[in-house]
């Protein structure tokens, strides 16, 4: 599987509802976002420290702006996000919440805002984080499916990783220290490939999906569809 990094970002802003159109118009069946949280306490879609936006004379981490604010920016609320993923359901979000953002909001809050959102079933939401505790609260509050960022191999044998047994590991492909990545009860997500080279390479040492930040070129990639079942 090959998971569009913020949707189609080579020919639109990131994490905005037009990227993720064009990802799923180039046949993704997966898009990774993450979402932070305004003054108001809303989920948005965005990624990094700071939001710039000189023509709107913003320059802020988005934790400091208001709703009514970022409503005239090109943004995309997580709730816009929901409503459009409900109109395809086949597709797979994973959502991403940094350790910046759980420690500004709380955990708890965050995740259960983010279901309240979500509003009903959120089989086909992935909760993201590098979190051991969040994603265990997460599944108790109803996430059936949940990712966990990894520093290296290694940190996947350690005994909480193994009794959590998430759905899926991530990992930067420069962390990797290994031949292949070792099996276990759940699937290896290697990111940011944005190469064919790179996609056929991480497939022989383990690596059930990529992470990509260059859908377009890799959707196009015989060799690339060839390895991922695309």
């Amino acid at each position: 599987m090959l998971i569009a990094h913020l949707g189609d970002k080579i020919h639109h802003p990131e994490n905005t509802l037009a990227a993720f159109e064009a990802a799923h118009g180039l046949g993704a069946c997966a898009i990774a976002t993450e979402v932070q949280f305004s003054k108001n306490q809303t989920p948005w879609c965005c990624t990094g420290d700071g939001m710039q936006f000189p023509q709107a004379a913003i320059s802020a981490p988005l934790r400091c702006l208001k709703d009514k604010d970022l409503r005239t920016l090109p943004l995309s609320s997580f709730l816009q996000l929901v409503d459009w993923a409900n109109r395809h359901r086949h597709l797979e979000w994973f959502v991403e919440l940094n350790p910046d953002t759980l420690a500004q909001i709380g955990a708890e809050k965050a995740i259960e805002r983010l279901l309240e959102d979500i509003h009903g079933p959120a089989d086909n939401f992935v909760l993201l984080t590098s979190d051991l505790r969040s994603l265990r609260l997460a599944r108790n509050l109803g996430f059936d499916v949940v990712a966990l960022r990894v520093p290296s191999v290694s940190h996947c044998l350690s005994a909480e990783v193994v009794t959590l047994a998430p759905d899926y590991l991530l990992i930067d492909q420069a962390a990797v220290d290994c031949q292949e990545l070792p099996p276990g009860p759940w699937q290896w997500v290697v990111h940011e490939i944005n190469t064919t080279q790179g996609a056929v390479h991480w497939r022989h040492r383990g690596a059930h999906h990529i992470l990509t930040g260059n859908l377009p070129l890799l959707m196009r990639s015989r060799e690339a569809s060839n390895v991922y079942g695309i």
